[in-house]
């Protein structure tokens, strides 16, 4: 075949891996032999039995985009994946996405390789000499004004504005807030019990007096698996960051999206405008406003959820009425004066 020049370095590739593989179970043993597909849709099976649901659908959708990328090569031998390749695949990524994206692709691609050899299906890790894009076009996040806040809830409808006011005042990610029924409720005691899909940690949040007041507004069921905010519930993330953003487009709060090509942005392929502020941007209002309100940054971070030594290996335990306190010295974005300043929370 090779001096005829029909001998591709895949056939070769396949011819030696048979080869072996009959030496191997000649002797009693067994070789497991990967495609490049069945590799990566193998590792995904595994890594759902140990990540949350939300992460094993975003490495899902990482690992179909990856496959999608190479074709016909998904079909091709893992021992024939190259560099090159997953460079390519950076490299059309990179026109398309934020580069905190396409560094985080590259960051899964890595890891489910590292498996590989750790497994010895393949020798090296060939996204191991692929480097990650320079974060040039890193986007700092801010918090929202209150003014901000205000018009977000003059403009929102019922649920997504349970959905913002229990994501200042208690800084839960809009994932969690979505899937929350009232099971999760007491109001009586004035308290949310959830248990996050990020870190999988259980938490006892108490409800400020704000958002008391908007639960106890709402229609309320008497079967308690039923949502919180029906219109909402489970939905999945991306569509609901969409929602969101097209809620403070109608705010006058971030250019409004469209998907007619210009010559700068060509349509639902180009690069999206990134904005400083997004549903994400309610976790570090609640941090600022409970810091501003001289609460401590040990109280803060048990409230929001943020890691910290202390409260991570439990040196220090909060009590629920500290937090209670803590809660109800934010502000009621709810109520305006009348020279149009913020209500302080009352306890």
């Amino acid at each position: 075949m090779a001096s005829k020049g029909r001998l591709s370095e895949e056939k070769a590739r396949t011819l030696i891996e048979s080869v072996v593989s009959e030496i191997v179970e000649s002797s009693g043993g067994e070789m497991t032999r990967f495609t490049v597909a069945s590799y990566f849709q193998s590792w995904m099976k595994s890594r759902a039995l140990v990540t949350s649901p939300g992460t094993a659908v975003r490495y899902s959708g990482i690992v179909e985009s990856f496959l999608a990328f190479l074709g016909a090569k998904k079909n091709s031998s893992l021992a024939s994946l190259r560099s090159e390749d997953i460079q390519a695949y950076r490299d059309r990524l990179a026109a398309k996405v934020s580069t905190g994206t396409v560094n985080t692709h590259l960051k899964v691609i890595r890891v489910a390789l590292g498996k590989a050899v750790m497994g010895k299906h393949i020798e090296s890790n060939p996204a191991k000499f692929v480097d990650n894009l320079a974060r040039s076009d890193k986007h700092e996040r801010r918090a929202f004004t209150l003014g901000e806040l205000r018009k977000l809830l003059e403009n929102a409808t019922e649920d997504w504005k349970t959905m913002i006011l229990i994501g200042l005042y208690t800084g839960l990610r809009m994932g969690d807030i979505a899937s929350l029924t009232w099971a999760n409720l007491d109001l009586q005691h004035g308290e949310i019990t959830v248990t996050t899909q990020k870190t999988g940690r259980t938490q006892i949040l108490p409800i400020a007096t704000p958002l008391q007041k908007q639960l106890e507004n709402l229609p309320s069921s008497d079967d308690p698996r039923e949502p919180l905010c029906p219109s909402l519930f489970k939905k999945k993330s991306t569509w609901l960051s969409n929602q969101f953003y097209d809620l403070m487009g109608s705010c006058g709060l971030v250019v409004v999206r469209t998907h007619q090509a210009s010559s700068v942005h060509k349509g639902r392929g180009a690069r999206r405008i990134q904005s400083d502020i997004s549903f994400h941007a309610l976790r570090h209002t609640a941090t600022s406003l409970l810091k501003n309100a001289g609460v401590s940054d040990v109280v803060a971070r048990d409230i929001i959820g943020h890691e910290s030594e202390a409260v991570s290996r439990n040196y220090t335990h909060i009590e629920m009425d500290t937090k209670r306190q803590a809660m109800n010295k934010m502000p009621d974005i709810t109520l305006t004066k009348q020279d149009g300043t913020i209500e302080s929370s009352k306890s």
